[in-house]
């Protein structure tokens, strides 16, 4: 019989849940609420997972209690106490064997699944933001990723800030005209801008909701306003400049491989040639492609790995060919 493994992206909006056989066949996928526990404590976050796993195995048509190994991304992990949480989780939940239970940060899923596997570097700009490299030897290095309040730049609830941010600076005479303040008006269905401060602190925004900004700053942008576009702009260098401190600590200058995966990129080529250039400007050398597989799909690469199984180039293939049906 075939083993099954399990895959978890647990963003700061959403999860993913995917079912993988050995031979790279996805089986079913299911998507729910966020698993990020530092959002919503940790009951709240097993509780998804299990929500979105049952309904990966409903998809597959698979009633097995547990997995053969499972690896979960989850936001916001960045130590070995994060990392034993989520696998307590887990063994909660009785998704598979102990040692056959991985968890990391969803950056290192990101890049698993935006190179296939390969070593190199990943962009990720969902609701938060992180840059994550990782080379032949194995050595890993991470820029930016500390949550909103330390550095988060580029992402969507970055970029969700800096609009409000603008809309009022707008609003008091700091700025000039940016149609900014009746994008935010509009978006929060306010009448008065005074009533943001209400809409912000005493009802506690959340971070999806804040980040549900960005497209529409990113949109402003497109169509010519100077503030959104100067926004944009400094997040993107400043997400290269995570980049170009990965490369360099890793050694990647001259064979930089560079993934871009999360909802920010999903604005296209206005966001993604962006980027190329400002990266290309630091690391010449450096290829700029959207993930080829999505995040959750390789964190079953990264199950498989916990059997000692890797995917002939094929198999790979073949998954690339699906990707789109994957996100």
């Amino acid at each position: 019989m075939k083993k099954n493994v399990l895959g978890i992206d647990g963003g700061g909006t959403r999860t993913r849940a995917a079912i993988m056989d050995e031979e790279g066949s996805i089986l079913g996928i299911c998507v729910g609420s966020t698993s990020n526990y530092d959002d919503i404590g940790v009951d709240a976050a097993r509780e998804n997972i299990r929500q979105v796993v049952n309904g990966a195995r409903e998809s597959a048509g698979i009633s097995t209690d547990h997995f053969d190994a499972v690896f979960l991304g989850i936001g916001g992990v960045s130590s070995a106490a994060d990392r034993a949480i989520v696998k307590k989780m887990a063994l909660d939940l009785h998704l598979a064997p102990e040692k056959f239970i991985g968890a990391d940060h969803d950056i290192r899923i990101a890049l698993a699944g935006g190179l296939s596997g390969r070593p190199g570097i990943v962009q990720i700009a969902g609701t938060g933001s992180s840059c994550y490299g990782r080379n032949a030897e194995g050595q890993s290095w991470r820029s930016g990723g500390w949550g909103p309040l330390l550095a988060d730049e580029g992402s969507g609830y970055w970029f969700g800030i800096e609009a409000m941010k603008a809309a009022t600076r707008a609003s008091d005479g700091h700025l000039s005209s940016t149609t900014l303040l009746p994008i935010v008006l509009d978006y929060l269905n306010l009448k008065d801008i005074d009533a943001i401060m209400h809409r912000v602190y005493a009802e506690n925004m959340s971070r999806s909701e804040i980040a549900c900004l960005s497209p529409l700053l990113i949109n402003a942008a497109k169509e010519g306003d100077a503030v959104s576009l100067e926004i944009v702009e400094t997040g993107v260098q400043n997400m290269a400049e995570c980049v170009s401190i990965v490369a360099h600590k890793l050694n990647l200058l001259d064979q930089c491989e560079l993934s871009l995966t999360g909802g920010v990129f999903q604005a296209g080529n206005f966001i993604i040639e962006r980027m190329r250039s400002a990266v290309q400007e630091r690391i010449p050398q450096c290829t700029v492609e959207m993930a080829e597989l999505p995040p959750v799909v390789g964190s079953c690469l990264l199950a498989l790995d916990l059997l000692g199984v890797r995917l002939a180039l094929t198999e790979v293939e073949l998954l690339k060919d699906k990707a789109e049906t994957l996100l």
